[in-house]
């Protein structure tokens, strides 16, 4: 799985929006906040090599889970599967994520799914 995805996205347990603010600060660099309500924040910012991104962190996407969704990926990661190992290692909160790329020519859209958490990483279905 060597392909660069063209967008990523995560789904954070409880997601704590200060300890994903910081984690993307840290890695991406700085964000302007471009929209918050109760249910979404949505951040702007540009890389390390000057290409512009946008963020969507969405409350309770997912039952407890937030969407994590970089519209564009001008992150370091290559795919859903490396940003979520990051985002595990940093805030060490149930990361869910795909473990391979959207075909629109797949007959089916059921991805492959991956859990990371305290005990390991492991495939799981929705």
């Amino acid at each position: 799985m060597t392909d660069r995805f063209p967008d990523l996205e995560l789904y954070i347990l409880n997601a704590d929006p200060e300890a994903v603010l910081s984690w993307l600060q840290q890695d991406i660099g700085a964000l302007e906040a471009i929209k918050t309500t109760e249910h979404l924040i949505q951040w702007h910012c540009q890389n390390s090599d000057g290409e512009s991104m946008d963020i969507h962190l969405t409350f309770k996407a997912e039952k407890n889970f937030a969407s994590l969704w970089f519209k564009q990926n001008k992150t370091p990661w290559d795919n859903d599967l490396s940003a979520g190992r990051r985002a595990f290692e940093v805030m060490g909160q149930e990361i869910r994520c795909s473990d391979s790329g959207w075909k629109e020519d797949s007959a089916s859209d059921e991805g492959g799914w991956i859990k990371l958490n305290h005990n390991g990483e492991k495939p799981f279905s929705w």
